[in-house]
């Protein structure tokens, strides 16, 4: 319907009036000039140069590469030496199980971590928390190739999940500030997509370095690469943290430099405060089908190197080549890819077998955690670091259970009721919260919002 007022745009200074027009028509025949100039007017930071989103591609894409490489390194550390665990375990003079509980410390660490990581990026900024997770990590991997106890080992595996955790979380920070809200989909599916590849290219690389060098050289050589991710950090990673209007750590928003005492009390912060987002209905049903998911692929991880080892008794450099299988990329997919697993391996069946069913479990698990993050940054973008870091606590908190628990539940129920149990709680717990969360988020947001 084709309004024949006069139909006006104002911005701070002047006024276009256009007569016998419509007001979808006047938006069509503005000019892209004029258009920039009024959204420039009505928001500065849109033209910025100082906002990271009006950066040109060029240093965008570089950022968010080294952005992504810090990430990686976390779960691909994890799970490294996997294919040589029965090394470890023979220097250490230990137990398997002994030898899992590095993994799931490990990983633990990276659960609770992350909440600290995010709020202190939102004061500090992104750039200072990758350098300084970095370094750190960079000292305690080092350590871990040349300890000679277990004790050492433990504490040095511990401090070095707490420092590989910052890339992931704080990672999804730096994606909001850089991209726009049409290309952060995108963007964050890449980034989700190194951090759940980790646990697959990891046991792959340790495998033949196992074989050739020995298990030591597996920390040696992500020392290596730790320090020249510390060295891109410092030389070629930007600041992406744009908040013109508001404190800083430094400085007052008027401009005046802080005191010690204030920039101390800026850092203040409850860590755990993130974790309230686990008290929106939304939030909790959306990390919870995907964590137990992501539990029970880290239980499949955890065993995989013993399982084949015993059964089909392949070498070290095989076993990395298993865990290639879960590179590539959801809920029947991860049902059959389990019932699969168990069950060939239950039977005995060619050792490719059970691979096809750990590559279609890998597959729903990877592209649900990736869809799920992506749902979460976008639905709480304000606290973008946060929302990620509550994902990745829930997520790891679960990886680490079962982990634990992975060497007893095979031994109790054997392969093949072990993973029937896994397809069984995925379906429950996913038929039960996605479809409230698909069908009820909206109004599950807007009552939490209230209550608040």
């Amino acid at each position: 319907m084709v309004e024949d007022d006069k139909t006006t745009i104002q911005s701070s200074d002047r006024s276009i009036v256009i007569e016998g027009i419509s007001k979808v028509d006047l938006e069509k025949t503005l000019t892209q000039s004029e258009d920039q100039q009024i959204q420039k007017e009505l928001d500065p930071a849109a033209t910025d140069p100082r906002n990271p989103k009006n950066w040109s591609k060029l240093k965008k894409w570089r950022n968010f590469g080294i952005v992504f490489c810090n990430a990686f390194i976390g779960y691909f550390t994890s799970s490294i030496y996997m294919p040589a665990i029965g090394d470890l375990q023979q220097y250490f003079g230990t137990t398997l199980t002994i030898m899992n509980i590095t993994i799931a410390l490990y990983v633990l660490a990276m659960a609770i971590a992350p909440l600290f990581w995010s709020p202190l990026s939102e004061r500090i900024g992104r750039r200072g928390v990758y350098i300084i997770a970095m370094a750190i990590y960079t000292v305690t991997t080092i350590i871990c190739g040349i300890s000679k106890n277990l004790v050492l080992f433990f504490v040095m595996r511990v401090l070095q999940g707490v420092f590989s955790s910052a890339g992931m979380t704080v990672g999804g920070g730096t994606v909001a500030d850089l991209f726009m809200v049409h290309e952060r989909g995108k963007i964050m599916s890449l980034l989700t997509l190194g951090t759940v590849t980790g646990p697959a290219v990891g046991p792959l690389v340790g495998g033949y370095i196992a074989k050739y060098l020995g298990w030591r050289w597996i920390f040696y050589i992500c020392t290596i690469i730790g320090g020249t991710l510390f060295l891109a950090n410092v030389l070629f990673l930007r600041e992406s943290l744009y908040r013109p209007n508001e404190d800083g750590f430094f400085s007052q928003k008027n401009g005046t430099k802080k005191t010690i005492k204030e920039r101390l009390a800026y850092l203040k912060f409850d860590p755990f405060r993130g974790l309230a987002l686990l008290l929106h209905p939304a939030a909790l049903l959306t990390c919870l089908p995907l964590s137990i998911s992501f539990g029970w692929f880290y239980f499949l991880v955890a065993i995989l190197s013993p399982t084949y080892s015993e059964i089909y008794h392949f070498d070290q450099g095989s076993l990395g080549l298993l865990y290639l299988t879960g590179v590539f990329f959801c809920l029947p997919v991860i049902i059959a890819g389990n019932l699969m697993y168990g069950w060939f391996i239950h039977a005995r069946l060619h050792w490719f077998a059970p691979l096809v069913g750990y590559f279609l479990m890998s597959l729903g698990t990877m592209y649900g955690n990736v869809i799920g993050t992506s749902y979460l940054i976008e639905v709480y973008i304000h606290i973008a670091a946060s929302a990620l870091s509550t994902a990745n606590f829930s997520r790891n908190l679960m990886a680490m259970v079962f982990t634990l628990i992975s060497v007893p539940i095979r031994q109790g129920l054997g392969d093949g009721w072990a993973y029937t149990l896994s397809a069984l709680i995925s379906f429950g717990v996913y038929i039960i919260c996605i479809p409230i969360v698909y069908f009820y988020a909206e109004r599950l947001r807007n009552s939490t919002h209230k209550k608040n």
